[in-house]
């Protein structure tokens, strides 16, 4: 009985480490970056990269503008996602493997421009909004009745983001609790001069890795139940509490 069970682990070890499998995501520190080395780096590089390990799967990740990443992972077989917001649009679109963090949303002014009063979704749309092209932020938004061009303008890249906020292009931009600091740094601009202005009401902030819809569900399965394992053996614990989350 104990050689038939070993047979089937590995065969299973075997169709899954034949398959080839891409991990793809975006730049945004401390959750996922390129370090000194050039390597993946950051709290949730680790999350995925100790799935991976307990999952006994191997797959390079790599970085790419979020509209490409999210193309790719809609598009191709065996492509996994993160850090991607869930909700009722994308439901379908993917295999969602397990949340990886929860973020708060705000709408970010300079303290130089105190005339800046947002107390609602109505008071933001009297000021220009920027945010990231392909982002669920920018859905949000038009579902909000936001007018592309007129109040709410997308970037390709968040240094871009940014740069429109210091240099008074637009009036806000669309954040979270933890990234823009990281984000503001990395490109030189000083996070002293920003103030979170206003918490974004419903809006998904719940981050997930997902998979493709045509990813072998046996990798998907695999990787959930890794994922459970590190949160109950308090390796995913370790992990945030290194990166000070």
């Amino acid at each position: 009985m104990l050689k038939i069970t070993l047979f089937i682990l590995s065969c299973f070890s075997t169709l899954t480490f034949a398959q080839r499998l891409h991990i793809v995501s975006e730049e945004i520190p401390p959750l996922q970056m390129l370090d000194e080395k050039k390597n993946a780096s950051g709290a949730m590089v680790e999350i995925v990269k100790g799935m991976l390990r307990k999952a006994q799967l191997k797959a390079e990740i790599k970085f790419y503008p979020w509209a490409r990443s999210y193309q790719l992972a809609l598009n191709e077989k065996n492509t996994l996602i993160f850090s991607l917001f869930r909700d009722k649009k994308r439901e379908k679109k993917f295999q969602w493997i397990g949340k990886l963090y929860t973020l708060n949303s705000y709408l970010a002014t300079l303290k130089s421009r105190p005339e800046i009063k947002i107390d609602s979704l109505a008071t933001a749309k009297t000021y220009s909004v920027g945010t990231i092209r392909g982002d669920l932020a920018e859905s949000y938004l038009l579902e909000n009745n936001f007018t592309l061009n007129e109040n709410l303008f997308i970037s390709s890249k968040y240094d871009v983001l940014w740069e429109l906020l210091y240099s008074g292009r637009i009036d806000a931009a669309f954040t979270n609790s933890i990234l823009w600091q990281y984000e503001l740094e990395a490109i030189g601009l000083d996070p002293k001069l920003l103030q979170l202005n206003y918490k974004v009401p419903n809006f998904a902030s719940d981050l997930y890795i997902a998979a493709s819809l045509t990813t072998d569900k046996k990798i998907v399965s695999a990787l959930s139940t890794a994922l459970h394992k590190m949160k109950a053996d308090g390796s995913y614990q370790k992990i945030l509490t290194k990166w000070q989350m």
